[in-house]
């Protein structure tokens, strides 16, 4: 047995890691994210994924909408405020999760949440850096 196989036996790992955001002085209160597992992304990433088939090679061609995908990760991973509430949907005039991420984030303040999720799923390390760190 691998000493990792060893390490994951015998401890538990945090499934349930949380942060809190402060996203811009428009919102009093921080914005509280979670992270995902890759089941929950896999779900998340096939969702934003359309399916088609060339005539001519006769090949199935999987097309993924980047920007859809974002805001359903930011959607899954933002507890609070919770963007699937039906009554917050009303209360401003909108239907659907994406809809209210548009109508209540400015563009900078969704980046900053984005960075946020990105960071807690780990998408913020440098392909590069790990490269030079396993080099040295």
């Amino acid at each position: 047995m691998s000493k990792l196989e060893e390490f994951l036996m015998q401890n538990e790992l945090n499934t349930e890691e949380t942060m809190e955001v402060k996203v811009s002085d428009r919102f009093p209160l921080p914005f509280k994210i979670r992270a995902i597992s890759e089941a929950e992304n896999k779900a998340i990433k096939k969702s934003c994924q359309t399916i088609t088939f060339d005539k001519r090679t006769h090949q199935k061609v999987i097309d993924t909408n980047y920007d859809l995908y974002l805001t359903r990760l930011v959607i899954a991973c933002c507890i609070e405020p919770n963007f699937k509430n039906a009554d917050l949907q009303a209360k401003f005039g909108v239907m659907g999760a994406e809809a209210l991420v548009d109508k209540l984030l400015r563009p900078g303040e969704y980046n900053q949440l984005l960075e946020a999720v990105q960071k807690i799923n780990g998408f913020d390390t440098d392909i590069n850096t790990l490269v030079e760190e396993a080099k040295n």
